[in-house]
């Protein structure tokens, strides 16, 4: 048991140096181009913007929207821009390469590497500037919400811990959705319906009902995305509620998980 425990640690430290190591090598990269950097940046915080001038005018002729004021409405849509973020500096860029991989015949070189494809995947093409200007305006959001709302600083760790839920739930959607790039090559369609399931998440679970909520619950979770941990902040605390993304997050990568090795079984190659 002690020695397995070590394995595990060891494992752990070998993965976060990878990840340091693809990091530092992305963002040399990516600093090359200096003003695609700026632009990328600064077209984030303009369409950020762009969401938050349409919560006003919405807000300017409603009090609440499914119960959301409107700063608790900005912890929400900020939230969603932290997610996406996070996600663009772990998983997502590799995703939205994995069609290419897979027709040009690179993908057979994770597969013969030590470390998960689909963790090799994820850290290959790690983006900063990809959604760093909606992470910024995202964290802006969260804190002139949360300054509004009178919540106590106790509710942040609990906001952080199930950002990383939402994280969870995010990449195993990411992951099984993509599962279907070794049957459809082209993953341009596939990408548009994660890029989707990410914008739809900016509006409160409280707005579904009857069976649509069910259905943006279990099957395509985007209703507990930036709900769970917007609630958190906003006064909104749900002990049901987060323990029901935990067990959505939980379910959904061992589904996800399952679905990949699977698919991954009857992936080809480009050499046979």
């Amino acid at each position: 048991m002690k020695r397995s425990g070590i394995s595990a640690v060891c494992a752990v430290r070998r993965t976060f140096r990878l990840y340091g190591s693809f990091l530092a090598q992305n963002l040399k990269n990516e600093m090359v181009y200096r003003a695609n950097f700026v632009l990328l940046v600064g077209m984030d915080l303009f369409f950020m913007g762009i969401n938050v001038a349409f919560f006003a005018i919405l807000y300017a002729n409603v009090t609440t929207i499914g119960g959301w004021t409107f700063h608790q409405t900005l912890i929400l849509v900020g939230s969603v821009g932290l997610v996406r973020e996070a996600a663009y500096l772990l998983f997502r860029q590799g995703f939205l390469e994995l069609g290419d991989y897979v027709r040009t015949g690179q993908f057979d070189a994770l597969l013969v590497k030590p470390i998960r494809p689909n963790i090799h995947l994820g850290f290959r093409h790690v983006s900063l500037t990809e959604s760093l200007g909606e992470g910024l305006m995202g964290l802006a959001l969260v804190g002139y919400g949360f300054a509004h709302v009178g919540t106590g600083w106790a509710a942040i760790p609990l906001y952080v811990l199930m950002l990383g839920v939402s994280l969870v739930i995010y990449y195993a959607f990411c992951l099984a959705i993509n599962s279907a790039v070794f049957w459809i090559i082209k993953s341009q369609e596939l990408n548009s319906i994660v890029y989707t399931f990410m914008e739809t998440a900016r509006y409160p679970r409280d707005i579904y009902r009857g069976l649509g909520k069910a259905i943006f619950t279990f099957v395509i979770p985007i209703s507990l995305i930036a709900t769970v941990p917007a609630s958190v902040l906003a006064g909104r605390l749900d002990w049901g509620l987060i323990a029901l993304a935990v067990i959505v997050a939980v379910g959904m990568m061992s589904g996800a998980t399952v679905l990949w090795n699977w698919s991954l079984r009857h992936y080809s190659s480009a050499s046979s």
